[in-house]
């Protein structure tokens, strides 16, 4: 039996790891703090956490597995904040803020559904609720009555199938590019689930067969998105996607309403486009370098599989290397815009573009924070196109025909 001097070396040795950094941080890479998301005994801070019904299985704090995350995730944005549901657009990061999903903008001859702004998450405890147009995922299979963070996070943060398939434990972030102390990993780059996860429902059969995609974010600006602060992409961005999404890669992102087709993945190089790319600056300036062509709002990947030749504070544009990827037109959780975009994908000139001041719908900010704070009339200038000209000489190659959309 213990005596009392090992019972107090056992407690300081306790102490000392709740106080290690890695301790600290609730979600580094790995599995969080328990109690923040569970309960055993359908209490917390002296509260009842769900009546009628009950708990559910998960014995989780909120009534669905995005609500619990959206009681940590749920707030006004900055580049500092980890929120991604703000109450006016402010959340600005990389994914896009799921603010956007509630707001229908309408105007004289068109309009632009809440519902298709974005990935339907169903939070209910916030609001959220299942796509009412689409019930599977565009070019997959996936429904979309089951849809939540977790489908694409995994809460827990293995990788690869965690310890249990034989793989050393996580210790911190994959999303800042920290080396791993020896005998351990790092997590995936922004908690994506990995190769075999489940979707977030083992009911369904699902398991991933594409891995995490490599991504780079900079550490001095977590949570935000500008020309020199930004998620630098490596590779596998839209094979992750295509775990649900399947066509998209199989079929080239044809639309079968149109003859809009658009490839993406590691094996589509930007070839033909790189020097378009680097010389665009605006409609009708291509005096643009290489150096400084990076577009915060045109990502692309590098072709690296290596995270560590990866820079997101560089503004260096593509080269033969770079890969096309779905987050090059499109946001990962939500847009102002319609098919998720990064622009408004059916105005010619953006000076047209929707959300627009005059429309209804339109509240607060909403026109600004759409294009992450730029006003893009001051910088690219009235008669500035669509921005598919970063790639493309739309006039010689004509406007795009999405037909029914993504």
């Amino acid at each position: 039996m213990p005596n009392k001097i090992e019972k107090f070396f056992f407690f300081l040795a306790v102490c000392l790891l709740c106080l290690s950094p890695s301790a600290y941080a609730f979600h580094n890479g790995g599995v969080a703090d328990c109690q923040a998301c569970h309960t055993m005994h359908n209490s917390k801070d002296g509260a009842v956490v769900a009546t009628g019904g009950g708990l559910s299985s998960a014995l989780i704090v909120a009534t669905d597995p995005s609500s619990v995350c959206l009681n940590c995730h749920s707030g006004p944005g900055s580049f500092n904040s980890y929120h991604v549901s703000s109450p006016d657009g402010s959340a600005m990061t990389p994914g896009g803020d799921f603010y956007w999903l509630k707001k229908t903008f309408t105007w004289s001859g068109g309009s632009s559904p809440g519902n298709t702004h974005g990935h339907n998450i169903i939070a209910r405890d916030y609001g959220f609720t299942a796509d009412s147009y689409r019930s599977t995922a565009p070019w997959g299979s996936y429904p979309a009555a089951s849809l939540g963070c977790n489908s694409c996070h995994d809460p827990h943060g293995s990788t690869n199938g965690g310890t249990a398939n034989s793989n050393p434990p996580v210790s911190g972030s994959g999303s800042y590019g920290e080396p791993a102390p020896a005998g351990t990993t790092r997590g995936n780059y922004r908690l994506l689930g990995g190769t075999g996860y489940n979707g977030g429902d083992a009911s369904l059969g699902n398991s991933f067969s594409n891995a995490a995609p490599i991504a780079l974010q900079n550490f001095i600006r977590p949570f935000g998105e500008t020309d020199t602060s930004h998620v630098d992409y490596g590779s596998n961005m839209s094979e992750w996607c295509a775990n649900c999404h399947t066509d998209i890669l199989t079929n080239e992102h044809q639309n079968s309403s149109s003859n809009f087709e658009h490839p993406s993945g590691n094996n589509e190089g930007l070839e033909d486009y790189v020097d378009t790319y680097n010389q665009y600056v605006k409609t009708g300036d291509m005096s643009g370098s290489r150096g400084t062509a990076y577009f915060a709002l045109i990502p692309f990947e590098r072709g690296e599989s290596d995270v560590n030749l990866l820079d997101p504070a560089g503004t260096l544009g593509p080269d033969s290397a770079s890969n096309l990827m779905c987050l090059t037109c499109h946001r990962a959780h939500a847009s102002a815009f319609k098919f998720v975009g990064r622009w408004d994908f059916a105005a010619e000139l953006l000076i047209d573009s929707h959300p627009a001041a005059t429309d209804a719908g339109v509240t607060g900010n909403d026109v600004l924070y759409s294009f992450y704070g730029r006003d893009m009339i001051t910088e690219f200038g009235a008669s500035q196109r669509i921005l598919c000209e970063k790639c493309h000489q739309v006039p010689k190659d004509g406007y795009p025909d999405f037909g029914g959309g993504p």
